[in-house]
């Protein structure tokens, strides 16, 4: 049996890591400035809380909003739902049915890189609530209890920064299966107690936005707390031309690049793979310039043009370099297709999705795109 060392106070130590502003304690030891931080209302933060404080996000520096992520109405309106009226309106669960039963939190699942976490920012922001992030990495320690102190502590914190967005990334590394956990009886310890302080949750003006590209990993009981499970799926067609041009917004585009025919193009590609399609056209626009200046020769200095322009030929280039991150026989996507259909929100049958791309019954994606919910050909 391994005997776990117990962790001696970093307050035993003799060294500060944090530094005081206006009476406001915040851990610094990662670099974060009292400037990117909102004052936790009542006495100090413990220990715990500093470490937790790391991940804040205040109000006023969240800057994506439902205008930067490009989802469906059905999908920004039931986040809105879901999240506005529990952060901004509690007295709405103050009597009838929803003072009995308020949801403690909503599931974003789908592949990797379609923007739920550009999502649940947009929510934290569009609703004028302060943002928490937790990841494993921030819990998980190798000290005997202390990971447990830390799940407290973020809800204790949550509380001190409501109204909080409490956004939990790559959950399935935190809120695993305890039947996956059989020999590892600390980290099934660590999901019990998240699950103590989640079910407290009515107590506090917080809502719990937990994200997975693995939602089939996570426990049953995690499941059943999030009775809404949002799909974040792959783009279709026109919504990955509408995230090209959201992209290159701020760039100017020759004739000869197309932006329709490149979303034609990249049917595999999430909303992550596309922007790195763009850097690496605008990079390559960048090499094209650096190359002119370096074969000049002439006796004046060499001119970079005040704007670069983008070429089809840089496109080109840029495709040839980025490859899709999906691709249709990788198992994770069939297991999050078999998730979906059991227990993804909305009706069995005919379901209505409110993943990305998809508006009405009548838009479902059909076999030639590459999606986690097929139907009828568009």
């Amino acid at each position: 049996m391994r005997i776990h060392p117990l962790r001696p106070s970093i307050w035993q130590t003799g060294a500060d890591p944090t530094r005081s502003r206006n009476g406001i304690e915040i851990n610094v030891a990662s670099g974060v400035t009292d400037n990117h931080r909102r004052e936790a209302r009542g006495p100090k933060l413990n220990e715990y809380e500093k470490r937790i404080a790391t991940g804040q996000i205040d109000r006023d520096s969240l800057h994506t909003t439902f205008a930067d992520v490009h989802a469906p109405v059905e999908t920004i309106s039931t986040l809105k739902l879901l999240t506005s009226l529990a952060l901004v309106r509690p007295d709405a669960f103050s009597y009838g049915v929803l003072a009995q039963d308020k949801i403690p939190g909503c599931l974003l699942y789908g592949p990797p890189g379609t923007g739920k976490t550009m999502l649940a920012k947009a929510v934290a922001k569009e609703s004028g609530a302060n943002m928490l992030e937790i990841s494993g990495a921030s819990i998980n320690d190798k000290w005997v209890g202390e990971s447990e102190k830390l799940i407290r502590a973020v809800f204790t914190l949550a509380k001190r920064l409501s109204p909080c967005v409490v956004f939990i990334d790559e959950a399935d590394s935190l809120l695993a299966s305890r039947s996956m956990l059989s020999n590892r009886p600390s980290r099934r310890e660590h999901i019990n107690q998240f699950l103590k302080e989640w079910d407290g949750i009515e107590e506090t003006n917080a809502f719990v936005m937990v994200a997975t590209n693995r939602p089939f990993d996570l426990d049953d009981a995690v499941l059943r707390r999030l009775p809404r499970k949002v799909l974040v799926d792959l783009p279709l067609k026109s919504d990955r031309a509408a995230i090209l041009s959201l992209l290159l917004k701020g760039e100017s585009l020759d004739d000869s690049a197309s932006l329709d025919e490149y979303a034609e193009r990249t049917t595999y590609y999430s909303g992550s793979d596309l922007k790195n399609v763009c850097v690496a056209a605008a990079m390559a626009a960048v090499e094209e310039e650096n190359a002119a200046a370096a074969r000049h020769t002439g006796p004046e200095p060499f001119r970079y043009p005040e704007r670069r322009v983008l070429r089809g030929d840089h496109f080109e280039k840029a495709l040839r370099l980025i490859p899709a991150s999906i691709s249709e026989d990788m198992d994770s996507l069939k297991m999050i297709r078999k998730f979906d259909k059991e227990f993804g929100s909305g009706e069995k049958k005919n379901k209505k999705t409110i993943g990305f791309g998809v508006f009405d019954a009548k838009q479902y994606a059909g076999p030639s795109e590459a999606r986690v919910r097929h139907g009828p050909n568009l």
